[in-house]
């Protein structure tokens, strides 16, 4: 699975909207909207702040990003 794909279903696993997600993150609509269409990647930062907000390990989320 793409990061992209990923992202998408860390968000709808939590059944929020993009808004919803930009919200809890930080950050706006497109930025999220960006992540999932793979136009661009958050930063490692970012990477961390998603972890910890989805309850996710930095190694569960990297695996799933290189091996879904």
């Amino acid at each position: 699975m793409d990061f992209g794909k990923q992202i998408r279903q860390i968000r709808k696993d939590a059944k929020l909207t993009q808004e919803q997600m930009a919200a809890k993150l930080n950050v706006s609509r497109q930025a999220v909207s960006n992540w999932e269409n793979n136009k661009n990647l958050p930063d490692l930062e970012m990477i961390i702040t998603i972890s910890r907000v989805f309850g996710l390990s930095l190694d569960q989320l990297m695996e799933r990003r290189i091996f879904l």
